[in-house]
């Protein structure tokens, strides 16, 4: 099967709908064993980690989910803590990549009580964005708002494709599918979504250190030594956010995607931190 035809197998296989306050959320279960919440990177569809998903659910059940176009963090919480009923998990790890590493920091401070371990791949901390890049975080809002929808993606894609790394045998696969997904699937409300929810989770104050002075689960940062998005600046903070040092993986050159980069050898480091 071609690549495309994976991901629309993994969608059919293992997707299910559920409404929260009159929004439809798209989302996954599959596997067996311990439960993990992995939450996707800002491309927003989570089946395009269709391989090391059912890789990772060899071992344990995964819950994941497509990002609707909503407006708050708030609402995207409700989400999480819905699904996690319907599917009865009580306890779980809390993983996310990219954008959704920034958005786990986030719901690991709602959530924290349910958290056994946060892995963070290819993020930094929230903190070291702040609250001062709100001003042109709001800026850029406004023009997804009122640009024309074709501006509007590839405002998108010129901050998404740039980090995208895959097999240089399957890039021109890999782009055309990505591609698909900006020109023909998400719209302008994913895209105003995909910097507003960003922005009321810096207004909101969520990823501070007080909010993790109580949790004493493990954390994991999983970090290549090719990806441009995480710097040496960033383990310090991790540190100082979470009021102690955190455990870093690295995974050589595996880039920011390492998920479609290799999915066995990143689901093989991923189980070095999940025993």
């Amino acid at each position: 099967m071609s690549i495309l035809e994976q991901i629309n197998c993994f969608s059919d296989r293992f997707g299910k709908s559920v409404s929260v306050d009159h929004t439809n959320w798209r989302y996954y279960r599959l596997g067996a064993g311990t439960p993990i919440l992995w939450l996707t990177g800002g491309l927003r569809r989570a089946a395009l980690g269709f391989a090391f998903m059912e890789r990772l659910a060899r071992r344990h059940v995964v819950i994941t989910l497509d990002y609707a176009p909503v407006q708050s963090i708030d609402e995207l919480f409700t989400a999480l803590d819905t699904i996690l009923q319907i599917e009865g998990i009580t306890t779980f790890t809390l993983a996310g990549q990219s954008y959704g590493g920034m958005l786990a920091q986030a719901y690991l401070a709602h959530q924290g009580t349910a958290v056994e371990r946060l892995i963070l791949s290819s993020t930094g901390p929230v903190t070291a964005i702040g609250k001062v890049w709100l001003p042109v975080m709001s800026i850029v809002i406004a023009l997804a708002r009122i640009l024309p929808e074709k501006n509007v993606k590839k405002l998108l894609a010129g901050e998404l494709l740039k980090h995208i790394d895959v097999p240089a045998a399957e890039r021109a696969e890999w782009l055309d599918i990505i591609n698909g997904i900006l020109q023909n699937d998400l719209v302008r409300a994913d895209a105003v979504s995909h910097f507003a929810v960003a922005t009321d989770m810096l207004k909101r104050g969520w990823v501070v250190p007080a909010a993790y002075q109580n949790w004493t689960g493990r954390i994991i940062v999983l970090s290549a030594k090719n990806d441009p998005t995480q710097r040496k600046e960033d383990f310090p903070r991790y540190e100082k956010l979470f009021g102690r040092p955190v455990e870093v993986l690295e995974m050589g050159s595996l880039g920011h995607t390492a998920a479609l980069f290799d999915p066995d050898k990143y689901v093989e480091l991923l189980e070095q931190v999940l025993v």
